[in-house]
């Protein structure tokens, strides 16, 4: 809708209600403009104002007297139905969309000098800047990972970095933004801060330089500069934080400060600290003294006193540290960087010998007396690991009609996790020849788990190749036109040898070197084509993976894929079921370590054993009838009545051949 310039009656209706401009021809307004709406107002410089309606109702909710109202505007375009009231300095070169609510707030104000966040530097993981990363208001965790983690592809990183900073400077306007349905109350002193539609700001101290993303909310005494929040995500109750980037949907709150960190799709951090860190999608961390800084985490659970530090140096804090997916640290765990845990390790004691666990997945790593100590595959049969891999797909609070950022992958077992279990078999039988070699990874073994660890990688392999098996066989077509062995046979070319976990995303390492050899020859030329390149690659997940597992037929099964039958796949299949009841049975026993007499401590007060018993059977409840223990104990059903599914889908294929 066009703009008029404001005609003399208006102005004097909105002089009698104590409005100033420093030139009223500079003033203009949609027509139907009410000057009744505006009350002791002063306007300076371009000013353009849309219409008021009363009792209007947005997203927002119920928006009272839509107007201005004690407040000073410099270079300002105003929306429809917008309410602005009790603005103690002023709001300078803003543009403010429709039903935005503004209400008791010191100062927002674009200098124009900056880009609202997007291009700043955040030196994550090594502190002097060797892996900076520059963010922007569309960074996915993958694109991050490619720019932080692949240094030794100078050409790659230089054009990934020139396409942000080329993004960045297409962000630095004369004018900021606030957007539709966006909420401002109660605010300090916001500078070249952009509202995307419907954000939320309560309470806050001080913003600048950054981006408040669609949904997004920053809470009560919140200090944040030069800063992306993405959609949906809560800076919350004091944080502190500073080149920073904060994902979708994740928390940042209580106290947490933060600095030169990327905290990526549904993290939690609360009251602790951070420095230096690249948060990979659900890192959780809710403890006051806990410290994490210069380390690499995704899926990672921080327990209470962890600390890690990167401060024995020469040169500066250059040293890092790699907990994959999965890891968890036990209470005042501490970690002397370098060094690097395998996937779903539980990490207690201290460790100050550079230890690398990384081919010894699912392990329990102790450190004690000065070394690190390792039980290979402990973690596997436990009940915690299956819980926590069940539960963070559900906790994925993305909202669905939103785009998405992160690729997240909530497969626990996978190409790159069974990869892992077949080179720790290896690594284990190795060990057994020459133990020497735990040495060069600065471990020790514990030599009485061995034979154990290696039965749980075993286990595990023998699951997740059952788990594709039994998919693939539930998608074969019957047609008796169609042999067994066209539709099993692997499709397409990718070289499915290497996978690799990019901070969420499984994906065959040959795809992500496809892109990057694209980027690097101009093929693609831009961050919005980079981040469909890697969705396109994630959306063919299984197709690849069961090519993957037809590579590993042969060493699993000791078969050709090429050579298989119906009665073959039964056998397989009928192997996997036992193979589930295995792990089902022993992650209930685990579980039900927490209904043992010693966990008994505490309950019955005042009572005897009998009270103490009666007291624990009142809080706890029987174990077949807690939540948790049903679900995990569901899961694994489900999956055997999936394996029954498909030995029947197979009895259809072979009748159909037996019929032909």
């Amino acid at each position: 809708m066009s703009y008029r310039a404001i005609n003399p009656e208006e102005i004097a209706a909105m002089r009698r209600n104590g409005c100033h401009a420093a030139d009223w021809g500079k003033v203009n307004v949609k027509e139907g403009f009410n000057p009744d709406s505006y009350a002791r107002v002063t306007f300076s410089g371009d000013i353009f104002l849309g219409v008021t309606e009363e009792n209007v109702i947005g997203t927002a909710g119920f928006i009272a007297s839509p107007g201005i109202y004690d407040a000073s505007l410099q270079n300002c375009t105003v929306g429809d139905n917008v309410h602005i009231s009790h603005v103690a300095e002023c709001i300078m070169n803003y543009r403010i969309d429709d039903h935005a609510y503004i209400s008791h707030v010191g100062s927002i104000i674009c200098t124009g000098s900056r880009a609202f966040g997007n291009g700043t530097e955040v030196n994550v993981l090594d502190e002097t800047g060797g892996r900076s990363v520059p963010i922007y208001d569309g960074l996915t965790a993958q694109i991050a990972y490619m720019i932080a983690m692949y240094r030794h592809n100078g050409d790659l990183v230089r054009k990934l970095r020139e396409m942000v900073i080329k993004y960045a400077e297409s962000k630095k306007t004369p004018v900021g933004f606030i957007g539709k349905y966006a909420k401002l109350t109660n605010v300090g002193s916001v500078t070249d801060v952009n509202f995307e539609k419907e954000s939320y700001a309560n309470g806050t101290a001080l913003l600048w330089d950054g981006t408040v993303g669609r949904k997004a909310f920053v809470g009560p005494n919140v200090i944040a500069e030069h800063f992306i929040l993405a959609s949906e995500a809560k800076l919350d109750k004091s944080a502190i934080v500073k080149n920073v980037f904060i994902g979708q949907a994740s928390v940042v709150s209580n106290g947490f400060v933060a600095h030169d960190s990327l905290i990526f799709s549904n993290c939690i951090l609360e009251c602790g600290e951070a420095a230096a860190i690249f948060a990979g999608p659900h890192t959780v961390s809710m403890h006051k003294s806990t410290l994490l800084i210069g380390g690499f985490f995704s899926f990672f659970n921080a327990g209470s006193g962890t600390n890690q530090s990167n401060h024995l140096y020469k040169t500066g804090p250059v040293h890092q540290g790699i907990m994959e997916r999965g890891s968890k640290t036990g209470s005042n765990a501490y970690v002397m960087w370098p060094a690097r845990f395998g996937y779903f390790s539980l990490i207690t004691g201290t460790h100050y010998d550079h230890p690398d666990t990384s081919d010894l997945p699912y392990s329990y790593v102790i450190g004690t007396e000065g070394r690190t100590l390792v039980i290979p595959g402990s973690n596997i049969p436990t009940v915690g690991t299956i819980r926590d891999i069940m539960k963070w797909q559900s906790r994925d609070a993305r909202s669905p009609e939103l785009p998405r950022l992160d690729i997240i992958n909530y497969n626990a077992l996978n190409p790159v996790t069974t990869s892992l279990m077949y080179r720790a078999i290896n690594f284990l039988n190795d060990y057994e020849r020459t133990p020497g070699i735990a040495a060069s990874r600065n471990i020790d073994i514990k030599q009485s788990a061995v034979s154990k660890g290696r039965q749980m990688y075993a286990l595990s392999v023998d699951y997740f190749m059952g788990t594709a098996v039994v998919k693939k066989v539930l998608s074969l077509k019957l047609d008796k036109n169609l042999g067994l062995n066209s539709q099993l046979k692997p499709q397409g070319n990718t070289d499915v040898s290497s996978w690799i976990d990019m901070a969420g995303m499984i994906v065959p390492k040959s795809e992500i070197e496809l892109i990057c050899r694209e980027i690097t020859d101009g093929a693609i030329d831009s961050l919005d084509t980079i981040a469909e390149s890697l969705k396109e690659v994630s959306s063919r997940y299984y197709k690849l993976t069961w090519n993957f597992v037809a590579e590993n037929f042969e060493i699993c099964y000791s078969q050709s894929i090429d050579d298989v039958t119906p009665q073959d796949l039964e056998a397989i299949i009928q192997r996997w079921t036992e193979t589930v009841s295995a792990l089902d049975r022993m992650r209930k026993a685990d579980a039900l370590k927490d209904f043992s007499g010693k966990v008994m401590v505490g309950f019955g007060i005042d009572g005897d054993n009998e009270c103490k018993r009666a007291d624990f059977d009142a809080v706890r409840g029987e174990p077949d009838n807690i939540s948790s223990i049903k679900a995990i104990h569901n899961h694994y059903a489900e999956a055997i009545q999936s394996g029954f599914a498909a030995v029947r889908h197979l009895e259809k294929l072979i009748k159909l051949t037996e019929d032909k």
